[in-house]
């Protein structure tokens, strides 16, 4: 799993399917806490967590059956991370994204908008946040040589029912609210002491909003779920 953060993901994909996991990322304090997430659920001989760069992963050719990637690839030279992707896969292998995308037929004002938030997220993360449509995700996974592309795009929605489930899949109320409830307590506590770090929590708020919350924009925003196989 390539940019896997603290490691939430690749943890629940080896609790889920039964299966091991290497985990990449390029800041070395996000590693340390996956490491440290994996040991605390007893997964330590099953997921491996590694500081490594996107575009040149520190494995050899052909030795992976599946490299995923979870709202990662829209900051990255997607090209560049798809061809090393493949490069580590066996054949037959398969990429999967889960990324965002945006429609290609929108308002000019609208575009604007969305424009304003993927300039927000490139300016507060120091790398090139830029938004895709369906069918250029698509274009980008035929490109780094991937046969029986899929791309599905799926609006960011979550009713009741839904999010029963989410909870459900992470282990019940308690963990759930352990895993949100944390963070999001230390990004207050952290927002408080700083001026500069209130500032930046607004611009990622209006960010969010542009591409998340406000009704005229969030409707030409969503994700896609896609699959690539290497032949």
């Amino acid at each position: 799993m390539v940019g896997c953060g603290t490691g939430f993901s690749a943890c629940f994909v080896v609790e889920k399917l039964d299966c091991s996991v290497v985990g990449v990322d390029i800041a070395e304090v996000s590693i340390r806490k996956a490491k440290e997430r994996a040991e605390s659920l007893g997964l330590g001989g099953r997921v491996e967590f590694r500081v490594g760069d996107a575009y040149d992963l520190p494995f050899e050719p052909g030795t992976y059956d599946a490299v995923i990637t979870e709202f990662v690839a829209q900051f990255l030279d997607m090209d560049k991370a798809f061809r090393e992707f493949v490069r580590v896969l066996k054949p037959g292998g398969m990429v999967g994204i889960n990324e965002m995308y945006r429609d290609v037929d929108i308002p000019p004002a609208i575009g604007k908008e969305i424009m304003e938030a993927e300039r927000i997220f490139t300016e507060i993360t120091q790398l090139p946040f830029s938004l895709n449509s369906p069918e250029e995700w698509e274009q980008r996974l035929e490109r780094a040589g991937l046969n029986e592309v899929h791309v599905h795009k799926h609006k960011v929605s979550v009713n009741v029912n839904e999010l029963k489930l989410v909870i459900r899949a992470m282990g019940g109320i308690g963990k759930f609210a352990k895993l949100f409830l944390g963070p999001m307590i230390g990004m207050t506590r952290y927002a408080l002491s700083s001026r500069k770090i209130r500032n930046r929590f607004k611009q990622i708020s209006r960010g969010k909003r542009i591409l998340l919350n406000k009704r005229s924009t969030s409707k030409y925003v969503g994700y896609v779920l896609g699959v690539g196989k290497k032949v």
